[in-house]
């Protein structure tokens, strides 16, 4: 049957390859995008030798020396008057509102005035100064602003326009209406061009060719500027269904647009992908300059000059592929720059399909391979054909500045991989599940999956081993229990929700539970698999099912007295694990010595007052200074007596601790060797300052009342044999 799937994997992998081609949820448009913006990051377009474009910057220190902004239209009209000698000065600013300065404005102002209004109309208004500048000047280029929240049919186009295929306006982003310059000055302009980055994605990665506004085909100011700056008069425009353009009778989109012998690649939208330089590549001049003559008007011969804005209190703010928060007329200046370098990036249509296939094939071999070598057969050739196409995409945006997609193959190889492995994965476990299926309402998780793994192992017996086993108890649950006589229900919901919190921190640590008897938890580690810091492993679990305890104690808002708390007792020895019970029924547990000590030093925690007993064994190597020695006892049903320790968590606050632990092993000495007085004396020193040991110390301190009436002899060593469990 498994060899049967196999072979329908296949047909499988290249179903779910056009997943990334559907992109629902658009995740593989994003990463695609990344790569592309890598690309672009890693390889920026270089400098350019001799730049075209010069940026003529509104900044703040030109606000400082000028005024503030909107200026007077006859410092716009020294402005363009200084770049006459300009191949073309655009400005990436709309005048939609007359000059308050200029005399037009101020007779208004002042209409009751007539002396005044008289000296004023004999006095150029400033826009008319400025209209006067941008027709001496023969190359200027305004800015429109396209919206949807007006309409408008007020287009005075200066170029021509031929179309071949479809109409671009089906393509293109359309607006309702677009904010004019003044009557006068789009008049007077060589040039009119949409200021509209073309969408209102946080990073700019492309630019429009042209927007449909209201009917009219509106370039924008970029291109247009390109148009004014070469002496060009028309675009021509080709969209599908053009002579020469297969689209068989589909929309397909714009290919490209021509102006003069300049021949731009698009996007079926028509716009242009953006491939940034970085802005310090970017000639800078500060308005002010120009304004006052400062600049040498011949520096401005046959180059483009673009006037904006990089001033704070301005806001218009872009990003790129390369730089965040840069100038948005850095953005138009760098798209100049980009046409006259003829350095455009492309992604034709095409390249869809031939992404799609080189993953489809890829993903073949993979299969193939995986069927062949196996998993790690198919990791290698999953590994050289994700670095076959990423390293294809990077060769061919260097060399041919073509943005390949590398996302979608390596999505639809890594599809095939995952799919295939799984089936394997899955046709094997089939098997597996059967034993699971037939023994998973009589065995341990544990046994099943051992069951699972090798049938082998459905035999008793056991193997010898050192093992740590814990106890935990909950304190005074009898009582706890009783609160709960007319409610069996709630008393279950609480069980199973305290020993669900506690086995978490078991199975955190890898511990195996073997069983549960009530409220009591037995675990154990290094077993059924070896680990080496076994001991380390259950005190760290102890730990932890105290703190979750506290945790559910604040959740079921229980403080103080009615808090529950817990006693653990840990033992490390030789035990015997496997498989025991009878045939027709057994369990994988722990038996031996070494478990009956751990139980019974659970039992003796609440004794003693710590949260946590361990045996020798199971502190003997422990790298840890908060190790204290309690006790020598003779647990119950034990004959031997068993040195009992205690691990103090970083919460309990002992002051000196070098000192502390240096006296209490000393305090254990005297103990042991009968020094009742100077036992007692360090029981008074300590009793009140180490709240945690009071407890302990008013066990021990009883302890010799009675000894001091009761001497033990002679040769005692300080055992104490316990009376209870």
């Amino acid at each position: 049957m498994a060899k049967y799937g196999k072979n329908l994997l296949l047909p499988f992998a290249v179903l779910l390859s056009f997943f990334p081609l559907l992109d629902p949820l658009e995740i593989f448009s994003d990463l695609k995008i990344t790569s592309f913006d890598t690309f672009q990051t890693i390889f920026p377009r270089p400098k350019l030798e001799e730049d075209p474009v010069i940026i003529v910057d509104i900044d703040d220190e030109s606000l400082q020396k000028i005024g503030q902004w909107p200026w007077s239209r006859d410092a716009l009209a020294s402005l363009t008057d200084q770049t006459q000698l300009a191949a073309a000065t655009a400005f990436d600013i709309v005048f939609a509102e007359p000059d308050r300065t200029g005399s037009s404005q101020l007779q208004q102002i002042y209409s009751n005035d007539e002396a005044l209004v008289e000296i004023l109309s004999r006095t150029i208004d400033h826009d008319d100064l400025f209209a006067q500048s941008i027709a001496n000047h023969g190359t200027v280029v305004l800015g429109l602003a396209p919206n949807n929240k007006t309409e408008s049919q007020n287009y005075l186009g200066k170029h021509g326009m031929v179309i071949q295929g479809d109409d671009p306006k089906l393509f293109v982003q359309p607006y309702t209406g677009m904010q004019n310059n003044l009557d006068k000055l789009e008049t007077e302009s060589a040039g009119l061009g949409s200021m509209s980055i073309g969408n209102d994605d946080v990073i700019v990665r492309t630019l429009p060719s042209f927007e449909n506004i209201n009917g009219s085909l509106v370039p924008s100011l970029p291109l247009e500027i390109v148009r004014v700056a070469i002496g060009a008069s028309t675009y021509q425009v080709k969209s599908s269904n053009a002579s020469s353009e297969e689209a068989f009778g589909e929309n397909t989109g714009i290919n490209h647009v021509k102006l003069g012998s300049l021949i731009m690649p698009t996007n079926a939208d028509g716009s242009f992908w953006l491939y940034p330089t970085k802005s310090n590549n970017l000639s800078v001049l500060p308005a002010w300059q120009v304004i006052e003559g400062v600049v040498d008007p011949y520096f401005f011969e046959g180059k483009v000059v673009i006037v904006g804005t990089s001033a704070s209190g301005l806001f218009d703010l872009r990003s790129n592929a390369l730089e965040k928060n840069i100038p948005g007329v850095s953005i138009i200046a760098q798209f100049v720059q980009q046409i006259f370098s003829n350095s455009f990036l492309k992604r034709p249509d095409w390249l869809l399909g031939l992404e799609f296939l080189m993953g489809l094939l890829f993903s073949v071999v993979i299969t193939l391979t995986i069927q062949k070598q196996g998993p790690i057969g198919g990791l290698v050739a999953f590994g050289i054909g994700n670095g076959s196409i990423v390293y294809g995409s990077y060769y061919i945006f260097i060399n041919h500045q073509f943005l390949v997609d590398p996302i979608s193959p390596m999505v639809i190889c890594l599809l095939a991989y995952l799919i295939i492995t799984f089936f394997n994965f899955l046709f094997t476990e089939m098997e597996r599940s059967k034993v699971r299926n037939a023994f998973s309402q009589y065995l341990s998780p544990v046994m099943v999956e051992k069951l699972a793994q090798s049938s082998e192992s459905l035999v008793l017996g056991g193997e010898r081993k050192e093992m740590t086993v814990l106890f935990s108890d909950i304190r005074g649950f009898t009582a706890i229990s009783e609160n709960y006589k007319d409610n069996p229900e709630g008393l279950t919901d609480l069980i199973n929700q305290l020993l669900s919190t506690l086995s978490n921190e078991i199975l955190k640590t890898e511990g195996t539970i073997d069983k549960y008897m009530g409220d009591c938890i037995m675990a154990f580690w290094n077993a059924p698999i070896d680990q080496e810091n076994h001991r380390e492993r259950a005190i760290e679990a102890a730990f932890n099912m105290q703190i979750a305890l506290r945790e559910l104690n604040e959740e079921l808002g229980k403080y103080d007295q009615d808090e529950m708390a817990i006693g653990i007792g840990i033992n490390t020895g030789e035990c015997i694990v496997g498989n025991m019970g009878s045939e027709q029924r057994f369990d994988y547990t722990v038996l031996g010595d070494s478990v009956n000590l751990a139980s019974r030093l659970e039992g003796q925690s609440n004794n003693y007052g710590f949260p946590m007993i361990l045996g020798q064994s199971s502190v003997e190597g422990l790298d840890s200074n908060r190790v204290i020695e309690l006790d020598l006892i003779s647990v119950k049903g034990k004959k031997e007596p068993e040195r009992i320790y205690t691990v103090l968590g970083e919460d309990i606050e002992i002051g000196n601790e070098k000192v502390f632990f240096e006296e209490h092993a000393k305090f254990i000495e005297m103990y042991r060797g009968q020094d009742w007085s100077q036992a007692s004396m360090h029981i008074e020193k300590y009793a009140n300052n180490v709240p945690s040991f009071n407890l302990y110390y008013e066990l021990i301190s009883n302890r010799i009342e009675e000894y001091i009436e009761n001497p033990p002899p002679s040769d005692w060593e300080g055992v104490f044999v316990a009376k209870t469990k």
